[in-house]
């Protein structure tokens, strides 16, 4: 068994798992409880103070990737754990008060900082992982966050089994905000410099040519440029919306209780879908990566038109009264279906986001490259997210929310087979002069030449 090294990929990628897992972890706990948390009369507030939390990410995301290449992982993510715990408090502070500027203000710094976190996170899964591992290394972050997530539920599930007031205790924010800062002395502690990172074989990631900040953006200005980006902008946009909708119904329809179930099962579904989606994207026994790609593509498809369809018709024979929410417990007729529902959205969650994720980072090796298409990717997301969390904040009926939501993911699911048809080559090792490839491919491409030299 190999050892392990601080400086090598897979614990750097564990480490970015975790400290993801520490943050956002525990943030979707928390979302996925509704309301952050609160009475259901506080979701109107938490989908504007997220709508303007994600319109903030999706601002910075276009140069987020210029900031990690220039300052290192360690720095982007420092700076990224700082919002969380302070989001947290302010919904705490909400609750309390009934003040709405803080929850606001604290959701546009933490889409600041959790866009840089995320990043950060995005740019090692991308950049530290081989083309056969990269699937993988994307989804290894995601069942980390799920995971920590699933504890988080559990916490609050624990403490809420016989809650009688609507919203969860004041020991459940304290635990969620101690967690988060924890996330702080990872990345400070653990988290090491690129250019030391060295693969099992001895050999490093890539060379890291210096370049000045303002050259760097202009290295991200050219993405928009980039036709495969143009076409997979929906898709991105598409990424996360399945948490949105869930949350929001969950607060509406259900006790606090049932939505403590309901939140704990989303995160779990979201580890089982991470280890799925992972293995379908870097199955060996499907040696082509294109191949691979479609197969998963074909995959999530399915999973996510029956949820969207599934979801439909329970809305329909459980209208509601936004005025009057029914508060289901587990215990009543409705919440089996959406039981069941609830589990196909949280493998939708992760399964369609780190397919497009895949298909993304498969256009290049380069790890500055890669580091601005991370950017990108997580801030052109949010940007889907704001728009769910507008539909809610705006309270349109839940019906067009969902037509919304299932019409953005469907022309996205089209547009990345069309991608992955046009655009995932066999390999990019040897096409780019910064990138090391590892030594089983530097020999395999000496092979090929000698080969070409004989025939």
């Amino acid at each position: 068994m190999p050892t392990l090294r601080l400086n090598d990929p897979l614990v750097q990628n564990v480490l970015a798992g975790i400290i993801i897992g520490l943050g956002p972890g525990m943030y979707l706990a928390i979302t996925a409880l509704g309301a952050g948390g609160g009475p259901a009369n506080e979701t109107q507030m938490v989908n504007l103070a997220n709508s303007v939390l994600y319109a903030v990410w999706f601002l910075v995301g276009w140069f987020s990737g210029s900031f990690v290449t220039t300052f290192g992982p360690k720095a982007t993510f420092l700076i990224g754990t700082l919002g969380y715990p302070i989001y947290v408090g302010s919904l705490w502070y909400f609750t309390n008060t009934a003040m709405e500027w803080f929850p606001i203000a604290a959701g546009a710094f933490l889409g600041l900082s959790a866009n840089l976190l995320w990043t950060a996170g995005a740019y090692i899964s991308f950049s530290y992982s081989t083309e056969g591992s990269r699937g993988s290394f994307i989804s290894m972050q995601w069942g980390l966050l799920s995971l920590f997530g699933s504890l988080g539920s559990i916490v609050a599930f624990g403490l809420n089994f016989n809650a009688s007031k609507l919203q969860v205790p004041i020991a459940v924010y304290i635990v969620f905000i101690l967690l988060m800062v924890s996330a702080f002395f990872v990345a400070l502690f653990f988290i090491v410099k690129p250019s030391k990172v060295r693969r099992r074989d001895g050999t490093p990631l890539a060379h890291y040519p210096h370049q000045g900040f303002w050259q760097e953006l202009k290295n991200q200005r050219r993405l928009l440029q980039d036709w495969r980006l143009l076409v997979m902008f929906i898709p991105m946009l598409a990424s996360e919306v399945a948490l949105i909708v869930l949350s929001s119904l969950n607060s509406l329809y259900f006790n606090i209780r049932t939505r403590s179930l309901n939140s704990l099962m989303f995160n779990v579904m979201q580890v089982v879908g991470a280890i799925f989606i992972g293995f379908m994207l870097d199955n060996s026994r499907i040696s082509s990566r294109r191949a691979r790609g479609f197969v998963s593509v074909a995959v999530v498809a399915t999973i996510v038109t029956a949820g969207w369809i599934g979801l439909t018709v329970w809305l329909y024979k459980n209208p509601m009264d936004l005025l009057n929410p029914p508060l289901f417990d587990w215990t009543d007729g409705p919440f089996g279906g959406f039981f069941v529902l609830n589990l196909i959205f949280g493998m939708n969650m992760v399964i369609y986001q780190v397919t497009v994720q895949w298909i993304i980072s498969s256009f290049t090796n380069d790890p500055e490259e890669l580091a601005r298409l991370a950017g990108l990717v997580k801030g052109v997301l949010a940007g889907g997210v704001a728009a769910a969390f507008g539909t809610e904040a705006a309270g349109l009926p839940q019906l067009q929310v969902v037509a919304y939501n299932f019409t953005v993911q469907a022309v996205g699911l089209v547009l990345m087979a069309a991608v992955t048809w046009k655009c995932v080559t066999p390999t990019n090792y040897s096409k780019e002069e910064n990138v090391i490839p590892p030594k089983a491919m530097q020999t395999e491409d000496k092979g090929v030449e000698t080969a070409g030299v004989h025939q």
